[in-house]
């Protein structure tokens, strides 16, 4: 099914039944990640899966989007279709819109799941100016009909964020993301909150996490042993457990 939000045309599907929970997916996923996990929950919630525009079969943003333009898109998915204090589930970038989001509407939501929660900015890599200028530099210089100059510019920026080399036209948006820390809004969370981690998590790392924990006043972390990044999908029972036990 499709809304209009803020002038975008947003993609959702709702399945189940019982009390409301949105989930949101994470930077280049889609609602489908969400599916195998869905069949789990949806007999005990009414499930809304979206897509955040720029992926699946939403509508591109019509600017670079930041986190806050995110937010006030879901902010305003809740209130246009009058789902009343739904729970928030967010995974990586869809971790990251929902602190936004609840720092700014936490009073439209009940219970909150953050899982590999995107946001905290990290230290500045001494390498990635370097990185940046070098790959400024080869575009300039080198030229167009020289095949090996897109495999070089993609080693440069590979070490910068790997997100960006396929990011296409969503490269402003995933910069606008990128470039905001959000450790500010992390104490504004008013809503209890399940932060869920996976130890081995490569993109978000488990500091990030215990920093969340730490900052969200009313907020609990379960570290997931031997999960990288995705535990809804590497370990589907033990998540699907730990979400139905903080919700209910």
């Amino acid at each position: 099914m499709y809304i209009s939000i803020n002038d975008q045309q947003i993609f959702y599907q709702k399945i189940g039944k019982g009390k409301d929970l949105i989930m949101v997916h994470g930077w280049g996923q889609d609602v489908s990640t969400f599916w195998s996990v869905a069949e789990k929950l949806k007999d005990d919630y009414t499930l809304w899966l979206i897509d955040l525009p720029g992926f699946g079969r939403s509508e591109l943003p019509k600017k670079d989007f930041s986190n806050t333009d995110y937010a006030e898109i879901l902010a305003g998915f809740v209130e246009e279709l009058k789902i009343k204090k739904p729970h928030y589930l967010g995974h990586s970038v869809g971790g990251r819109v929902g602190i936004k989001l609840l720092a700014k509407y936490g009073e439209l939501f009940d219970k909150v799941v953050l899982e590999d929660a995107a946001g905290i900015k990290p230290k500045q890599d001494r390498m990635k100016p370097f990185l940046y200028i070098g790959a400024k530099a080869f575009h300039i210089l080198l030229p167009e009909f020289l095949a090996i100059k897109p495999l070089i510019r993609y080693h440069f920026y590979k070490g910068l964020e790997s997100d960006y080399i396929t990011a296409g036209e969503m490269k402003g948006t995933l910069t606008n993301l990128l470039d905001e820390d959000l450790t500010g809004d992390l104490p504004k969370i008013a809503n209890k909150t399940l932060l869920i981690w996976g130890e081995n998590d490569m993109a978000v790392p488990l500091s990030d996490g215990k920093k969340m924990n730490r900052l969200i006043p009313d907020a609990r972390i379960e570290v997931f042993d031997n999960v990288g990044h995705f535990p809804h999908l590497e370990n589907e029972q033990l998540f699907v457990q730990y979400v139905k036990d903080f919700l209910n």
